[in-house]
């Protein structure tokens, strides 16, 4: 860690005894350590009343094992994005966002985040400003990911929580999706877009309940977010060298003999594979990308093999036709619902033609205008 602390030139006043018995946490923290407060009441100056004591042992027990957090995390949530002790958010499962407040001031924020990446042992700092890692916190799994101060103009560090389900969310809760099941049973290839926070990877692993049990299953992913009590499946989750990569991986899948592969995130190289595992007759395939639309997904998709095909060298227009004439459906999603089917059509000169599930046939430039 070895952030540094130093005392704010801009605090308010406080008890000398509370500041004192700051400065000495902060001499632990720059150590790497978080004290207990058996080891922490040791070092404590000699104190001339009770209630001092009782005060920072409050504030030891405030920053050490965080109350207000465990109050925020028993209510429902999805994420949590704690920008400030005065401005912070719950995302809920329905995509509405509301206000959360905490009881600390600006440099109680430093030290307790500082503390959160010590007690699950990330070397969090300047020259390692962002970590994200998964943790249990009061009974509940998350994925924390912390923004270290010196990233950003205003200097202050901030945690996002992400709550991971103990088990997927049924299918229902999603909207109406009978129609996405029918897909799953007969191994349509689907691509699952949305913004990010939308539900993609929750639609994804409560899709899995209707993959048959006999078939071997590859999932692979750049974080461990999709839940599969599947009995026959092989899962890779990525690393930080080429070997390692999801677009190796994938190209490994491939050697394995699956009956369905699952890629969590589309974001460059590993689309090449994925797509030309389509192309070779691999079925059932299902993958999740950024998209602001479901016929922008097509577009988007078309164009990261564009950027990362390397030695395939095709033109776009060639991309989209060997997209549109292997993928069949791309399923939008917007604040955890299905907003949007689409049944891939074919594509001319580059402009794929769909059909939206319950409407009209149109092309990427129509549903532009």
């Amino acid at each position: 860690m070895l952030s540094l602390f130093r005392e704010s030139q801009e605090m308010m006043p406080e008890p000398e005894p509370l500041a004192k018995a700051r400065r000495l946490l902060v001499g632990w923290l720059n150590k790497g350590v978080v004290p207990s407060w058996d080891d922490f009441f040791h070092e404590l100056p000699v104190l001339d009343s009770a209630h001092d004591l009782e005060a920072i042992k409050e504030n030891f027990a405030k920053l050490t094992t965080w109350p207000f957090l465990e109050e925020t995390l028993k209510e429902e949530g999805t994420e949590f994005f704690f920008h400030s002790p005065d401005s912070s958010q719950r995302l809920s499962l329905n995509g509405e966002k509301s206000g959360i407040c905490f009881p600390l001031t600006e440099e109680e924020w430093q030290l307790w985040l500082e503390i959160v990446s010590l007690k699950f042992h990330q070397n969090w700092n300047v020259e390692h400003p962002f970590v994200s890692f998964y943790g249990d916190l009061f009974g509940q799994n998350f994925r924390l990911s912390l923004i270290h101060g010196s990233s950003s103009p205003q200097g202050r560090s901030k945690l996002i929580l992400r709550r991971l389900s103990a088990s997927p969310h049924p299918l229902g809760a999603f909207g109406e999706t009978d129609v996405l099941k029918e897909f799953v049973r007969e191994k349509k290839n689907i691509l699952i877009a949305g913004s990010t926070g939308s539900g993609k990877t929750s639609l994804l692993t409560s899709l899995l309940s209707e993959v048959s049990p006999h078939e071997h299953l590859v999932i692979l992913e750049d974080t461990y977010e999709i839940l599969s009590s599947h009995p026959h499946q092989t899962r890779f989750l990525s690393g930080s060298t080429p070997q390692t990569s999801l677009k190796s991986y994938l190209s490994y899948s491939l050697r394995l003999s699956p009956d369905r592969i699952l890629l969590g995130e589309m974001r460059s190289h590993e689309v090449v594979p994925f797509l030309m595992a389509m192309n070779t007759g691999h079925r059932g395939l299902m993958g999740t990308i950024h998209a602001s639309s479901a016929p922008d997904a097509l577009h988007r998709a078309a164009l990261l093999f564009s950027l990362y095909g390397g030695e395939a060298r095709l033109e776009f227009e060639k991309v989209m036709e060997l997209l549109c004439r292997n993928l069949e459906f791309v399923v939008f999603l917007e604040n955890k619902k299905v907003k949007e089917v689409i049944k891939i059509l074919g594509s001319e000169k580059g402009t794929p033609f769909f059909e939206i599930l319950g409407s009209e046939i149109m092309s990427w430039e129509t549903e532009k205008r």
